[in-house]
């Protein structure tokens, strides 16, 4: 899983100097595993999983949908989604070890 595609860019609205980046995912992540993982705050209701790194905030939806807040660029904004991605993937394979 990684991004496909990249929707919006967006100025961001708590730091005018950062982005707010929609983009989507190749396939739709398995949210509850994804939290579970990765720590992180998941919504059942809402089908989304809220991951902080700082100020720096990745929403995963069920869609495949991903917004991210607080990135200096494109690129910067699709390798965290796509670095999130791969440590999630890599702690799943440690605890299948």
């Amino acid at each position: 899983m990684f991004v496909k595609r990249i929707e919006q860019v967006l100025p961001c609205l708590s730091d005018p100097w950062k982005l707010r980046i929609i983009a989507y995912l190749d396939s739709p992540p398995d949210l509850k595993e994804l939290a579970e993982t990765l720590g992180a705050r998941y919504s059942e209701s809402l089908g989304v999983v809220l991951v902080r790194l700082g100020r720096r905030e990745v929403n995963f939806f069920a869609s495949g949908k991903v917004t991210i807040r607080e990135v200096n660029d494109i690129e910067e904004g699709k390798k965290l989604v796509n670095s999130i991605l791969a440590m999630a993937a890599q702690k799943l394979i440690l605890k299948e070890l």
